[in-house]
């Protein structure tokens, strides 16, 4: 099952190897990772979403978080009332027809804008919920797409 976890750590070098070390041991993959300066100066908000095979495992992963030096806090937001939102970037070959493009992204309406457009390419952009930004990315491969840049998911409560 996938899990989204929230973590508050102290900026020091090392601690995100330490955190990132706790999933590669046990073999869970993470699916997106996100870092993030908060307000508070010398304090950053860590992102993860893995998948994690159970609950049992979940608590214990949970634990081992908590223990690492220079971590402040860590939540499983997964089930919390959560605004996820991911930041995706696109750049496509310009079609023969600008219909084309605005059939495809019209579905989107305001999660879709477009950056630029030169002679031969179009650089989007969208922000949206993960699963809203894949069906973006299947739509947009009936056009003929260059390059993709995503970012990890970020929450907020």
């Amino acid at each position: 099952m996938r899990r989204t976890f929230r973590t508050k750590v102290r900026d020091k070098a090392g601690t995100l190897n330490r955190l990132t070390s706790i999933f590669v041991r046990r073999q869970f993959n993470i699916v997106s990772l996100s870092a993030v300066p908060t307000l508070e100066p010398g304090i950053t908000e860590i992102t993860f979403v893995a998948s994690i095979p159970d609950n049992n495992t979940l608590r214990t992963l949970i634990q081992q978080l908590k223990k690492q030096i220079n971590v402040i806090t860590v939540e499983d937001i997964t089930d919390t009332n959560t605004y996820n939102r991911e930041l995706v970037l696109v750049k496509l070959q310009k079609p023969e027809r600008e219909s084309q493009l605005q059939a495809v992204i019209k579905p989107y309406d305001a999660l879709v804008s477009i950056l630029h457009t030169e002679q031969d390419y179009i650089y989007l952009q969208a922000c949206g919920p993960r699963y809203t930004m894949n069906n973006l990315l299947d739509d947009l491969t009936s056009l003929n797409i260059i390059q993709v840049s995503r970012t990890g998911s970020a929450g907020i409560i």
